[in-house]
């Protein structure tokens, strides 16, 4: 990826979701990769700069972090950062006088606390995923330890298991900035992963740098094997396959820059995966579903919620632009008097989007600490945005109507304004007749209560939607009402 693309790339970042979320991306940018909890953990730890002020992260920055863009789901639940792009934010933290070297030593040290579990685990894939994420860290904290174990490590994958050269190498090359000092590994990790590709007269190349006899160089202070003459002048070996298995998906390592590439067996097909299924962070995979419920609501009764994309917002794809009328024309109000575009975290939120969030508090995944129980989050009331730049845009939201909901949740806004309803009992509704409507032998009943019937039913419901939207008469129904309205 080119370094001018790169750039613009955490600009757009910075610029849709402001300064916080971009120190949050450079702190995470250290991991080799990330998960949702250590995500979730660095961010619960580093709520202040080195001289012990407030950073003022807010928690959705966890889940906005991961569908950024900047990082790559290669792994169930495990994300990889373009080495650029990691780099950069490395540098962009470590330029910062409020943060330094001091904030990536902080960083390390957490990073070798937090995969000491794992180091202990019982799963050799799990082990071998900590093991990289321990170089990562020494190799800030303690280069020379983190070189030398890098060597050994690809030197005896060379000579037992050379399935695991590539992968070790990446690692290398990916920490190349901080084992500057150590030439001679980089040049072995170069010179192994051309082996390993087929590139003998490359490899050979590099490794005539670093040999001094026979076949071995010094390299960090260890005598490591090089591979011999005759191997490296003989037919071109096949190249290798290189998997690192991780929490049962395989990812092939293909190098070349690092390319990661899940390989996985056949999409499930949308309709057999339910909502119950999610382990995935992002809500956007229950959108065909919500699209329905939001369909019917405004059928259980006319005009709940409209939608606000035409006004002067930026949102992710993600965000369902609807609130009920008069919250619309409020903030309509409020960004016509400031003039530029207001950037939309979160707006209505489904009960099938809501369900997603409270299965993932309960199971504590995605790094959510806690989630309302459906209808239960003013998100479902099509009352309430969450939004960047709080500061800035509350005078003129709460001018307008809407009510900030304070240091608890300062992204979060309100609207308190007149001629609103509560529609969650309606939003409820809406499932249980729609679910009824698709299961005419499994009916529930329709009361607008969330109970445990109905959250059974919902979490079994198919994310991508159900067959059925509207029965014939009610198609029949609007569609005379439709024709009446453009008459009239």
């Amino acid at each position: 990826m080119k370094t001018d693309t790169i750039q613009r790339q955490i600009k757009s970042f910075k610029k849709r979701f402001g300064e916080a979320h971009l120190l949050l991306a450079c702190h995470a940018a250290l991991p080799l990769a990330i998960t949702p909890d250590l995500l979730y953990c660095i961010w619960t730890n580093f709520q202040q700069d080195v001289k012990g002020r407030g950073i003022d992260i807010p928690w959705v920055a966890v889940t906005d972090l991961l569908f950024s863009g900047l990082w790559e789901e290669v792994g169930l639940e495990i994300y990889e950062m373009d080495a650029t792009i990691r780099e950069m934010l490395l540098n962009y933290l470590k330029d910062n006088h409020n943060f330094g070297e001091q904030r990536i030593k902080e960083l390390s040290e957490f990073l070798l606390v937090y995969i000491q579990p794992q180091l202990e685990s019982d799963d050799p894939d799990i082990q071998e995923f900590a093991k990289a994420q321990r170089w990562t860290a020494q190799a800030y904290l303690r280069p020379k330890s983190s070189a030398k174990g890098l060597g050994l490590a690809l030197s005896r994958a060379y000579q037992h298991d050379r399935d695991d050269l590539i992968r070790i190498a990446a690692v290398v090359e990916t920490l190349s900035e901080p084992l500057s000092k150590f030439k001679k590994l980089l040049i072995y990790g170069r010179g192994m992963t051309r082996f390993a590709r087929g590139d003998l007269e490359g490899a050979k190349a590099e490794f005539d740098k670093i040999r001094r006899w026979g076949n071995h160089a010094h390299v960090a202070g260890v005598r490591l094997l090089l591979p011999k003459h005759q191997e490296l002048t003989r037919e071109k070996p096949k190249s290798f396959r290189v998997y690192w298995r991780t929490l049962g998906i395989l990812s092939l390592v293909l190098v070349g820059g690092v390319t990661w590439v899940q390989v996985q067996s056949p999409p499930q097909d949308p309709s057999s995966i339910k909502v119950k299924d999610i382990t995935t962070c992002s809500t956007r995979v229950v959108n065909g579903l919500s699209q329905q419920l939001i369909n019917r609501l405004n059928v259980v009764r006319s005009k709940s919620l409209v939608n606000f994309e035409n006004l002067n917002v930026d949102m992710g794809l993600a965000v369902w632009p609807y609130l009920q009328p008069p919250a619309k024309k409020a903030l309509q109000e409020a960004i016509d008097e400031r003039d530029i575009p207001l950037v939309v975290n979160s707006a209505y939120r489904t009960i099938a989007a809501q369900l997603v969030l409270w299965n993932h508090a309960r199971n504590e995944r995605c790094g959510i600490p806690i989630a309302y129980r459906p209808p239960e989050s003013n998100h479902q009331t099509g009352l309430a945005i969450d939004i960047r730049d709080y500061q800035d845009w509350r005078p003129f939201l709460e001018k307008h109507g809407w009510q900030w909901d304070g240091l608890k949740d300062r992204v979060h806004f309100d609207y308190v304004g007149a001629n609103t309803i509560d529609i969650r009992a309606d939003s409820v509704l809406a499932f249980q007749q729609l679910w009824n409507l698709n299961n005419p032998t499994d009916r529930i009943e329709e009361n607008g209560m969330f109970d445990a019937e109905t959250e059974l039913r919902l979490n079994n419901s198919p994310i991508d939607g159900f067959p059925k939207e509207a029965s014939l008469w009610f198609t029949l129904f609007k569609g005379l009402m439709s024709l009446i309205s453009g008459r009239s």
